[in-house]
């Protein structure tokens, strides 16, 4: 059966796939690919929605599916939980970046993004960007595409009006502000460690030497020690960070809790 025979013969499953992809690409490719067009979005979402949907006729939930207009509602809202898993996890390097160029004091850095009205750190636009890359080096985009059409093998459509299955998407839901943070928290601890550092030993030598810095001096070592920390971990930003985010996506469309893996955390 082709992809319009099913579309023909399953409306409701149909739109259960349209509206889940179209709103999980809508809020997750904003952390993957940040400033995609409308454009872009709709026909990722098309596209995902047309490969998911032989695969959701087949592992659909409970019959009847019953009115079209609950379970449209229901997958819109499965979708935005899958679409704010990728996000979150992702904006987690955007959060570090903000608290390093807080503690370092770049306020210097801001610019003005005229797609987005606001201004934003730039810092914290750099530390997403060398994120993105290792998210994309992990293969994240893929487990991102693959987590979308594999998600209605996890959450069958129509499974999230019944509310028994959906209470994965709830345990998701709660649980994404706490890993973000911890995520964000353990990627910026070391540069803000060495930030915190210098300003003591800083501190410590004026009181010791008799010497007044020019104005702006000491702001402008402190930025050269945060950028110096995140150089020398670069590898943590574009790999490890990217590694931990796939697998934090993965467990996310499979509806599995989202923990952050033992041991050291990403920024160590």
């Amino acid at each position: 059966m082709t992809v319009l025979e099913t579309l023909l013969a399953e409306p409701v499953i149909a739109a259960g796939v349209v509206a889940r992809t179209g709103v999980a690409v809508a809020v997750g490719l904003v952390g993957v690919f940040p400033g995609t067009t409308l454009r872009v979005r709709a026909a990722m979402a098309i596209l995902l929605a047309g490969a998911a949907l032989p695969l959701a006729v087949v592992h659909c939930g409970p019959r009847p599916l019953g009115a079209w207009p609950l379970v449209v509602a229901g997958e819109a809202l499965v979708g935005l939980g899958f679409g704010l898993a990728v996000a979150v996890v992702l904006a987690a390097a955007s959060w570090a970046g903000g608290i390093l160029g807080s503690v370092a004091g770049l306020s210097w850095a801001d610019d003005f993004d005229p797609a987005g009205d606001a201004q934003a750190a730039g810092m914290a636009t750099l530390c997403r960007w060398l994120a993105v890359g290792g998210f994309v080096a992990a293969g994240g985009h893929l487990a991102v595409v693959a987590g979308f059409i594999d998600g209605v093998r996890s959450l069958p459509i129509g499974a999230a009006v019944d509310g028994g299955p959906a209470a994965g998407i709830a345990r998701l839901v709660t649980t994404l502000p706490g890993v973000g943070l911890a995520l964000a928290v353990s990627l910026a601890l070391p540069a803000v460690t060495a930030v915190l550092v210098f300003h003591v030993a800083a501190a410590v030598c004026l009181r010791t030497i008799r010497f007044v810095p020019g104005q702006g001096m000491l702001q402008t070592l402190a930025a050269l020690v945060l950028l110096g920390a995140v150089a020398v971990g670069a590898d943590t930003w574009g790999g490890t960070f990217g590694i931990v985010a796939r697998a934090q996506v993965e467990r996310a469309t499979a509806l599995e809790p989202l923990t952050l893996p033992e041991g050291d955390p990403p920024g160590r």
